[in-house]
């Protein structure tokens, strides 16, 4: 599953890529709600306490240095997610 979002500079060429997508490429694109039910979220809680669901983290960085984890992000290479500390 890829979540895409819109480019607001594009919108319309966003929409219309989707759409295209949604129409020609054999259903392979379906909507979703970015917004789970508590059912769900319980689940994968449950799952990741267990192990059965394993983040894979490239880097941590503090809060003070977000403006270097967005860097890093747009330059690329990225192999697991940036996780910002915030306590």
């Amino acid at each position: 599953m890829v979540a895409v979002t819109i480019d607001f500079d594009r919108p319309l060429a966003g929409i219309a890529g989707v759409l295209a997508s949604a129409v020609h490429g054999r259903g392979r694109i379906r909507a979703f709600s970015g917004d789970p039910d508590s059912a769900l979220l319980a689940e994968v809680t449950r799952l990741a306490e267990r192990g059965d669901v394993v983040p894979v983290v490239d880097t941590v960085h503090p809060l003070d240095r977000v403006a270097d984890d967005h860097r890093a992000l747009k330059a690329g290479g990225v192999r697991g997610k940036h996780v910002v500390r915030v306590a």
